[in-house]
Protein backbone atom coordinates (compact mmCIF):
# COMPACT_ATOMS: atom_id res chain seq x y z
CA UNK A 1 0.00 0.00 0.00
CA UNK A 2 1.37 3.39 -1.04
CA UNK A 3 1.75 6.29 1.37
CA UNK A 4 0.67 9.91 1.09
CA UNK A 5 2.58 11.56 3.95
CA UNK A 6 1.35 15.06 4.75
CA UNK A 7 3.38 17.18 7.17
CA UNK A 8 1.00 19.75 8.60
CA UNK A 9 0.72 22.26 11.43
CA UNK A 10 -0.54 25.80 10.94
CA UNK A 11 1.77 27.12 13.66
CA UNK A 12 4.56 29.12 12.07
CA UNK A 13 8.11 27.80 12.55
CA UNK A 14 6.90 24.56 14.12
CA UNK A 15 9.50 22.56 12.21
CA UNK A 16 7.36 21.32 9.31
CA UNK A 17 9.82 21.91 6.48
CA UNK A 18 12.81 20.40 8.25
CA UNK A 19 10.68 17.44 9.30
CA UNK A 20 9.38 16.87 5.76
CA UNK A 21 12.91 16.86 4.40
CA UNK A 22 14.09 14.53 7.17
CA UNK A 23 11.26 12.11 6.34
CA UNK A 24 12.27 12.30 2.68
CA UNK A 25 15.83 11.45 3.68
CA UNK A 26 14.57 8.52 5.77
CA UNK A 27 12.55 7.18 2.84
CA UNK A 28 15.59 7.52 0.61
CA UNK A 29 17.74 5.61 3.10
CA UNK A 30 15.06 2.89 3.13
CA UNK A 31 15.15 2.84 -0.69
CA UNK A 32 11.53 3.94 -1.05
CA UNK A 33 10.78 5.50 -4.45
CA UNK A 34 9.24 8.77 -3.30
CA UNK A 35 8.52 12.39 -4.18
CA UNK A 36 9.03 15.43 -1.93
CA UNK A 37 6.52 18.22 -2.45
CA UNK A 38 6.34 21.74 -1.05
CA UNK A 39 3.24 23.93 -1.14
CA UNK A 40 5.37 27.02 -0.55
CA UNK A 41 6.61 28.53 -3.80
CA UNK A 42 9.40 30.26 -1.86
CA UNK A 43 11.00 26.84 -1.37
CA UNK A 44 11.62 26.45 -5.08
CA UNK A 45 15.34 26.82 -5.62
CA UNK A 46 18.10 24.98 -7.46
CA UNK A 47 18.85 22.99 -4.29
CA UNK A 48 15.29 21.76 -3.73
CA UNK A 49 14.82 18.33 -5.25
CA UNK A 50 11.08 18.15 -5.42
CA UNK A 51 7.91 19.67 -6.83
CA UNK A 52 5.65 22.61 -6.00
CA UNK A 53 1.92 22.07 -5.57
CA UNK A 54 -0.25 25.16 -5.26
CA UNK A 55 -2.85 24.10 -2.71
CA UNK A 56 -4.53 27.52 -2.75
CA UNK A 57 -5.22 27.77 -6.48
CA UNK A 58 -7.45 24.93 -7.69
CA UNK A 59 -4.95 22.11 -7.23
CA UNK A 60 -6.13 19.21 -9.40
CA UNK A 61 -6.50 15.81 -7.75
CA UNK A 62 -5.34 14.19 -11.00
CA UNK A 63 -1.85 15.56 -10.29
CA UNK A 64 -1.84 13.78 -6.94
CA UNK A 65 -3.15 10.51 -8.38
CA UNK A 66 -0.62 10.70 -11.19
CA UNK A 67 2.21 11.16 -8.69
CA UNK A 68 1.04 8.18 -6.65
CA UNK A 69 1.02 6.16 -9.84
CA UNK A 70 4.72 6.97 -10.32
CA UNK A 71 5.92 6.81 -6.71
CA UNK A 72 5.46 4.52 -3.72
CA UNK A 73 5.30 7.47 -1.31
CA UNK A 74 4.76 11.22 -1.49
CA UNK A 75 5.82 13.63 1.25
CA UNK A 76 3.87 16.91 1.17
CA UNK A 77 5.10 19.88 3.21
CA UNK A 78 1.90 21.92 3.75
CA UNK A 79 2.90 25.52 4.39
CA UNK A 80 1.74 27.53 7.38
CA UNK A 81 -1.91 28.55 7.06
CA UNK A 82 -2.80 25.90 4.49
CA UNK A 83 -3.93 23.05 6.75
CA UNK A 84 -7.55 23.94 6.12
CA UNK A 85 -6.88 24.19 2.39
CA UNK A 86 -5.67 20.62 2.52
CA UNK A 87 -8.70 19.63 4.58
CA UNK A 88 -11.06 21.23 2.06
CA UNK A 89 -9.20 19.52 -0.77
CA UNK A 90 -9.60 16.14 0.94
CA UNK A 91 -13.31 16.73 1.50
CA UNK A 92 -14.12 18.11 -1.95
CA UNK A 93 -12.34 15.27 -3.76
CA UNK A 94 -13.44 12.49 -1.39
CA UNK A 95 -9.74 11.76 -1.16
CA UNK A 96 -10.06 8.99 1.43
CA UNK A 97 -12.08 6.82 -0.96
CA UNK A 98 -9.96 7.78 -3.96
CA UNK A 99 -6.83 6.64 -2.15
CA UNK A 100 -8.49 3.37 -1.14
CA UNK A 101 -9.29 2.68 -4.81
CA UNK A 102 -5.61 2.90 -5.76
CA UNK A 103 -4.36 1.02 -2.67
CA UNK A 104 -2.93 4.06 -0.92
CA UNK A 105 -3.49 5.73 2.43
CA UNK A 106 -2.77 9.10 4.00
CA UNK A 107 -0.64 9.75 7.06
CA UNK A 108 -0.64 13.14 8.73
CA UNK A 109 2.65 13.94 10.43
CA UNK A 110 2.24 16.73 12.96
CA UNK A 111 5.26 18.40 14.56
CA UNK A 112 4.71 19.30 18.21
CA UNK A 113 7.03 22.00 19.53
CA UNK A 114 5.70 21.64 23.09
CA UNK A 115 3.88 24.99 23.19
CA UNK A 116 0.28 25.70 24.20
CA UNK A 117 -0.43 27.21 20.78
CA UNK A 118 0.88 24.09 19.10
CA UNK A 119 -1.41 21.90 21.21
CA UNK A 120 -4.35 24.00 20.05
CA UNK A 121 -3.33 23.55 16.41
CA UNK A 122 -3.00 19.79 16.88
CA UNK A 123 -6.49 19.63 18.37
CA UNK A 124 -7.85 21.59 15.39
CA UNK A 125 -6.14 19.24 12.93
CA UNK A 126 -7.67 16.23 14.68
CA UNK A 127 -11.11 17.81 14.33
CA UNK A 128 -10.59 18.68 10.65
CA UNK A 129 -9.35 15.28 9.49
CA UNK A 130 -10.73 12.91 12.15
CA UNK A 131 -10.44 9.32 10.92
CA UNK A 132 -9.55 10.19 7.30
CA UNK A 133 -5.88 9.44 7.99
CA UNK A 134 -3.30 7.77 10.17
CA UNK A 135 -1.36 10.08 12.47
CA UNK A 136 2.22 10.48 13.61
CA UNK A 137 3.04 13.09 16.24
CA UNK A 138 6.65 14.21 15.96
CA UNK A 139 7.78 15.49 19.33
CA UNK A 140 10.22 18.29 18.62
CA UNK A 141 12.85 19.31 21.18
CA UNK A 142 11.24 21.44 23.91
CA UNK A 143 12.59 23.91 26.43
CA UNK A 144 11.80 25.15 29.91
CA UNK A 145 8.55 26.67 28.62
CA UNK A 146 7.26 23.33 27.36
CA UNK A 147 3.78 22.43 28.56
CA UNK A 148 2.45 19.05 29.53
CA UNK A 149 1.56 16.84 26.54
CA UNK A 150 0.29 13.74 28.31
CA UNK A 151 -3.42 14.01 29.15
CA UNK A 152 -3.75 17.30 27.26
CA UNK A 153 -6.77 17.67 24.93
CA UNK A 154 -4.44 17.33 21.94
CA UNK A 155 -2.83 14.14 23.26
CA UNK A 156 -6.22 12.63 24.07
CA UNK A 157 -7.54 13.44 20.59
CA UNK A 158 -4.54 11.93 18.84
CA UNK A 159 -4.48 8.89 21.13
CA UNK A 160 -8.15 8.28 20.31
CA UNK A 161 -7.23 8.37 16.61
CA UNK A 162 -4.46 5.81 17.14
CA UNK A 163 -1.52 8.14 16.55
CA UNK A 164 2.04 6.94 16.74
CA UNK A 165 4.62 9.14 18.46
CA UNK A 166 8.22 9.75 17.48
CA UNK A 167 10.70 11.88 19.40
CA UNK A 168 13.14 13.84 17.30
CA UNK A 169 16.68 14.54 18.51
CA UNK A 170 17.66 17.98 19.71
CA UNK A 171 19.65 20.34 17.52
CA UNK A 172 23.18 20.14 18.90
CA UNK A 173 25.32 23.19 19.59
CA UNK A 174 27.66 21.97 16.86
CA UNK A 175 24.83 21.83 14.32
CA UNK A 176 23.63 25.29 15.36
CA UNK A 177 27.15 26.62 14.91
CA UNK A 178 27.46 24.92 11.53
CA UNK A 179 24.24 26.52 10.31
CA UNK A 180 25.26 29.94 11.57
CA UNK A 181 28.70 29.74 10.00
CA UNK A 182 27.19 28.61 6.70
CA UNK A 183 24.52 31.35 6.93
CA UNK A 184 21.80 28.86 6.01
CA UNK A 185 18.64 27.59 7.66
CA UNK A 186 18.32 23.92 8.55
CA UNK A 187 15.55 23.22 6.03
CA UNK A 188 17.77 24.59 3.25
CA UNK A 189 20.76 22.60 4.47
CA UNK A 190 18.66 19.45 4.33
CA UNK A 191 17.99 19.91 0.61
CA UNK A 192 21.49 18.82 -0.39
CA UNK A 193 23.74 18.17 2.64
CA UNK A 194 26.58 16.94 0.42
CA UNK A 195 27.00 20.43 -1.03
CA UNK A 196 27.57 22.06 2.36
CA UNK A 197 30.99 22.92 3.79
CA UNK A 198 32.51 19.78 5.30
CA UNK A 199 31.86 20.64 8.97
CA UNK A 200 28.22 21.51 8.25
CA UNK A 201 27.76 18.39 6.12
CA UNK A 202 29.00 16.17 8.96
CA UNK A 203 26.71 17.79 11.53
CA UNK A 204 23.65 17.68 9.28
CA UNK A 205 24.33 14.06 8.32
CA UNK A 206 24.68 13.03 11.96
CA UNK A 207 21.38 14.70 12.82
CA UNK A 208 19.65 13.03 9.89
CA UNK A 209 20.91 9.64 11.05
CA UNK A 210 19.45 10.27 14.51
CA UNK A 211 16.14 11.42 13.00
CA UNK A 212 15.99 8.37 10.75
CA UNK A 213 16.47 6.13 13.77
CA UNK A 214 13.70 7.97 15.64
CA UNK A 215 11.29 7.67 12.70
CA UNK A 216 11.39 3.88 12.87
CA UNK A 217 8.90 4.19 15.74
CA UNK A 218 6.34 5.36 13.19
CA UNK A 219 7.36 3.15 10.28
CA UNK A 220 3.98 1.40 10.03
CA UNK A 221 2.47 4.77 9.06
CA UNK A 222 5.42 6.10 7.07
CA UNK A 223 6.61 3.20 4.93
CA UNK A 224 4.74 1.28 2.25
CA UNK A 225 3.61 -2.09 3.58
CA UNK A 226 6.04 -4.14 1.50
CA UNK A 227 8.97 -2.10 2.85
CA UNK A 228 7.81 -2.63 6.45
CA UNK A 229 7.52 -6.36 5.78
CA UNK A 230 11.10 -6.51 4.51
CA UNK A 231 12.32 -4.56 7.56
CA UNK A 232 10.57 -6.98 9.90
CA UNK A 233 12.23 -9.93 8.17
CA UNK A 234 15.56 -8.52 9.25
Amino acid sequence: MKKLIVVVNDLERSGKSALARAISHHLGETEVNHLLVSSNEMDMSDSFRGEFWDLEDQFDVSELIGALDSYDAIVVDVHTGAARNWGEFCESTDLENLLAEIDAEMTLVIPNNQSERCNEEITDIAEIFADQADYVVAQMPGDERAIKWKASPAEKALRYLGAAEVTLPAISDELTTAMESSEIELKEALNQPSELPRFAEVQVSQWLEEVSSALTAGQDYLLPEEVVAVALDY
